[in-house]
């Protein structure tokens, strides 16, 4: 089992050194993570033979994530994840204008994913702990000034990531501010099931089954931007509801994806009252019987088959990334939420806090 290496991790250019986090748990499961966006660079699960394969998408230096065309390789993104249309919002009578950093959006760019110098692209504190129960664990933690990307108030931030040994990851993410602002975190991992340990054998997730728990999608124009609706998917290819293979979805034309190419959909999560998770997300792969589950207790669920990927980047044992190479499956709040009167709030102020949890489970078939 070939694990990143901390000298690959060196470096960094920053205050803050760079630094590389290996957890273990008593079954042999290992997730590694990087101060750098408080990343999520490897994620080390059993087949159904029991051999152990890396099925988070990433890179094999620092450099190559710094460098990346695909910037959010497993990294928590914020302030607000997700698109802000025309990089700006009102809270009352004030206007925040913010980073125009989104390719799409004419004659203004959109906001994406917190800003150009954004969580993604910062070094954060670490702390690595064991729990009382003995599980392994490490605590991100950020200071963001009011006015960084344009958002108002002084932000602090802490994200924690357990490994624990029922083979679940369990992220936590905390934060509080000064005065009211928006705040909409997750974690932006790909994930392909199908690991190997060559660029040879390397496949996509095309044959991916994925299941989502929603009935709806947040419909979005042309420029991935919501319209403030919600669609049914009922009778249409944007229905996970029951599992089947991500190729599928890709047939025929829909206005929400991109015949044969690809989709960055927004789903409104089905939930169930007084669960502290729900069903969030399935993903299995009949090759190596690998199967990961997702629960939360957000309302809503980005996924992208990195249709953007073009095989500029150079992954992991010198795999090219070109679309579907992985897909993201990013528990949050609504997009653009600010924005979107109708939409669940992400705005906090210093008398209430963020929170997010998010499992992610691990099993075979």
């Amino acid at each position: 089992m070939k694990i990143l290496s901390v000298s690959a991790f060196s470096g960094g250019g920053s205050t803050l050194a760079a630094e590389l986090i290996t957890l273990r748990n008593r079954n042999g499961l290992v997730a590694q993570f990087t101060n750098y966006g408080a990343r999520w660079v490897s994620m080390w699960a059993p087949d159904r033979n029991g051999c152990m394969g890396d099925i988070v998408l990433g890179f094999d230096t620092l450099d190559g994530y710094r460098m990346a065309g695909e910037q959010y390789h497993g990294a928590i993104v914020g302030r607000v994840c997700g698109r802000i249309s025309n990089a700006c919002f009102r809270l009352g009578d004030q206007e925040y204008l913010l980073a125009s950093n989104d390719a799409y959006g004419k004659p203004v760019r959109n906001h994406l994913h917190g800003g150009i110098d954004a969580f993604h692209n910062r070094f954060w504190k670490s702390r690595s702990f064991l729990t009382p129960a003995g599980e392994e664990a490490v605590e991100f933690s950020i200071y963001s000034q009011s006015g960084e990307e344009g958002y108002p108030g002084n932000l602090q931030v802490k994200v924690t990531y357990l490994l624990q040994n029922n083979n679940c990851l369990r992220m936590e993410c905390e934060a509080t501010t000064d005065r009211l602002t928006p705040v909409n975190l997750t974690n932006h991992a790909f994930f392909n099931l199908q690991s190997s340990s060559g660029p040879a054998v390397k496949k996509n997730v095309l044959s991916h089954n994925l299941t989502l728990n929603a009935s709806a999608i947040i419909a979005c124009d042309g420029e991935l931007i919501p319209t403030g609706s919600l669609l049914p998917v009922d009778g249409t290819l944007l229905d996970f509801r029951s599992p089947r293979t991500i190729a599928s979805s890709l047939a025929e034309e829909h206005s929400q994806i991109q015949k044969g190419k690809g989709f960055s959909l927004a789903y409104a999560l089905d939930r169930k009252e007084g669960e502290e998770l729900n069903f969030a997300a399935g993903l299995s792969d009949e090759t190596s019987g690998r199967i990961l589950e997702i629960y939360t207790d957000q309302p809503s669920v980005q996924v992208y088959n990195g249709y953007f990927m073009d095989g500029t980047d150079i992954g992991k044992d010198g795999i090219p990334y070109y679309a579907s190479a992985g897909i993201a499956i990013e528990t949050q709040g609504y997009p653009d939420a600010p924005n979107q009167p109708a939409f669940p709030s992400v705005l906090i102020d210093s008398s209430n806090k963020y929170s997010h949890i998010t499992e992610y489970r691990f099993k075979t078939m």
